[in-house]
């Protein structure tokens, strides 16, 4: 019997998850990687100084906006789990993912007199420009130097999503409605989701090389994901700490009840996949946190706790997982629904004009949680859908595939035409850093 092919669709690059997946080129031997690698373009930037480097640098920038992303699928993150590989594929992606975040901030009329937009352009600029120019070279000790500038990469970006929110704010109160909600929202969906796989690349190839370094890399590492990910068992996890926020924030204790089942015989009833519990955390947290803050306000006393409980359940077969969570709070007016996935839309009393998060709290405030949650799930190729039932509750599915190798990066990009050639076409847009 013949296996089933089906093709799954990234940007413009598609492959068949059974015929085709051997013959995909590996992600780290994509063409003129080597350029970076041996170190060609920091070569030619070392007689570049003062503004002199500046402008090549803003050059190289224009250079490498049209080149189109690598997603990755889960497998293949699993495949290039060594440092050398993993930091081979980073070098060239990641400048082309932040490459195509600063073009769409310099797209904005005006973006220098913007305080926070302007500070992210600054974080992009200068992770483009540091990994451009520095030298990878082989074996531990020659990683030190680029791991040096991935580590501070990282690290400076932490707080990326609450910067660039404030920026849109920011755009929205002196600019008006030309930058509200319907422009605002679909920019921070691209530019978020872009971030979260770049971020996830870095931070990949940083727990791989830390493993290397401590000798804690062995069979059974994987970095950031988990291969056996028990997703009841998240949720349990995060449920305990959902509650301990809400007893600090509110004095009550909401109920929160979690049920795994399974249409698959192997999982015996507790379904596990190969997952990033990481993120599965912020989905989780950002959607249990509305439930436990709707129900605890509903109620008067600790004891109408007990007939509002939430229910987290956790479900698959052999292709996804779903989790359902389930409140008994009331729900969301019909005419909010909608509003709930806007980045300015906050269950704070705010008001326009008021300061970014200024009356967040650990429950609430910031406005971006679930929006945000959405594309972690989104991510690897899974969604987010809420619905509300006025007067009785509100119920969110999160859905996940299963099979590693149709967990496939989400990318938004602009230029993904020109990915659609073949690999020497591919080969001969990066030709310029051999130059």
């Amino acid at each position: 019997m013949e296996a089933t092919t089906r093709v799954h669709h990234v940007g413009t690059r598609c492959w068949s998850s059974v015929d085709d997946h051997e013959r995909r080129p590996k992600p780290w031997m994509r063409g003129s990687i080597d350029a970076i690698a041996t170190g060609c373009v920091s070569e030619q930037a070392e007689v570049l100084q003062g503004d002199s480097l500046e402008r090549w640098i803003d050059e190289q920038i224009d250079l490498f906006v049209p080149m189109s992303p690598w997603p990755l699928n889960m497998q293949e993150v699993l495949d290039m789990l060594e440092p050398q590989l993993l930091g081979k594929y980073l070098h060239v992606e990641v400048p082309i993912r932040v490459a195509e975040r600063i073009r769409w901030i310099k797209d904005i009329d005006g973006w220098e007199e913007n305080p926070s937009l302007a500070e992210v352009h600054r974080w992009h600029r200068n992770t483009f420009r540091d990994l451009l120019l520095v030298k990878r070279k082989k074996g531990l000790r020659g990683l030190a130097k680029f791991t040096k500038v991935v580590e501070k990469a990282v690290t400076d970006s932490e707080d990326m999503p609450h910067k660039i929110a404030d920026a849109m704010q920011w755009l929205h109160k002196h600019r008006g409605e030309q930058y509200g909600s319907d422009w605002a929202d679909p920019w921070l969906d691209n530019f978020l989701l872009n971030h979260i796989g770049t971020n996830f690349i870095m931070a990949q190839y940083l727990a791989s090389f830390r493993a290397i370094q401590s000798g804690d890399f062995d069979a059974n590492f994987a970095g950031l994901i988990d291969p056996h990910c028990n997703v009841a068992e998240v949720c349990r996890e995060v449920a305990n700490e959902n509650v301990e926020i809400c007893v600090r924030e509110t004095k009550k204790r909401p109920v929160v009840k979690v049920e795994p089942y399974s249409a698959s015989g192997e999982d015996r009833g507790l379904p596990t996949f190969s997952f990033i519990p990481g993120y599965l955390k912020v989905i989780l947290m950002e959607v249990l946190k509305n439930s436990c803050r709707a129900t605890a306000d509903k109620v008067k006393t600790s004891a109408q706790l007990l007939k509002l409980p939430i229910t987290m359940i956790v479900c698959a077969d052999e292709q996804h997982v779903r989790i359902r969570i389930n409140d008994r709070a009331g729900g969301i007016p019909f005419d909010v629904e909608e509003h709930v996935w806007s980045y300015f839309y906050s269950t704070t009393n705010t008001k326009r004009g008021d300061l970014y998060g200024q009356d967040a709290t650990e429950l609430a405030g910031y406005g971006i949680g679930l929006p945000l949650s959405r594309l972690f799930a989104k991510y690897l190729g899974g969604s987010l859908r809420l619905m509300s039932l006025p007067g009785y509750g509100t119920s969110v599915d999160i859905n996940l595939n299963r099979v590693s190798s149709e967990q496939v990066e989400q990318v938004p990009d602009d230029d993904n035409n020109a990915a659609e050639g073949s690999e020497d076409e591919r080969r001969q847009s990066l030709s310029h850093l051999k130059t």
